[in-house]
């Protein structure tokens, strides 16, 4: 007569067999939050260290900072270029919520006063990382690479904003090197204006250098 298993008898083995699987998922699920923390914390250290020193820190500085140590930073992150990528992209998000990006109106004045007002707001902002940032150029592709996005990217609104003035490609290179950051830096911290002065002073040469540009056409 074939055995029979009671009704009501617990299955010990299936129990034991479940609950070793919940304790793994939340193992695993602990390992994932934890190093979600970690990945946020090391981001975080370099960019208050940048902010504060305007200088690239050390990898044990980011470590100490962020309360992990140097293993966690290179299991989070494959190499330097990995973690300046994630920090470049948040400062890159938080600088551009700084401005409102609207269309030129296509009044030469007022275009560019605008242009240079959302400048200094980002130039303002990202002067730290901007100066750490030529430390390591040589050696970071990711720094290199949004380098060379925001340049093009500051070219093509400058571009926008001359065309109804059809202002030739001297003018246009002149402006760009006008309203470039390093052209902020200098007055901002060599010639030590104020940004209301700084911004007045770019807006005012840059419609002398359009308008005597224009007149000699």
């Amino acid at each position: 007569m074939p055995l029979v298993k009671p009704t009501g008898l617990l299955d010990l083995g299936g129990m034991a067999a479940d609950e070793e699987k919940r304790s793994e998922t939340a193992s695993a699920d602990g390992r994932v939050r934890r190093g979600a923390r970690n990945h946020e914390a090391i981001v975080q250290a370099i960019y208050a260290l940048i902010q504060e020193t305007h200088l690239p820190p050390t990898v044990d500085d980011v470590a100490a900072r962020a309360g992990v140590g140097r293993r966690t930073v290179f299991r989070q992150f494959e190499d330097l270029d990995a973690l300046y990528r994630s920090m470049g992209e948040r400062v890159l998000r938080e600088a551009l919520g700084r401005v409102v990006l609207a269309a030129p109106s296509g009044i030469l004045a007022a275009d560019l006063a605008a242009l240079v007002e959302r400048r200094g707001r980002i130039y303002e902002f990202v002067t730290p990382f901007r100066r750490a940032s030529r430390l390591v150029r040589h050696e970071s592709a990711f720094v290199r690479e949004q380098h060379t996005m925001m340049s093009m990217g500051f070219r093509a609104a400058l571009r926008a904003v001359l065309e109804p003035a059809n202002a030739d490609d001297d003018t246009f290179e002149a402006l760009d090197l006008l309203l470039s950051f390093e052209a902020w830096e200098r007055l901002r911290h060599q010639q030590s204006l104020s940004v209301e002065r700084a911004q007045e002073l770019l807006t005012r040469t840059a419609l002398t250098v359009v308008t005597a540009a224009t007149d000699r056409r």
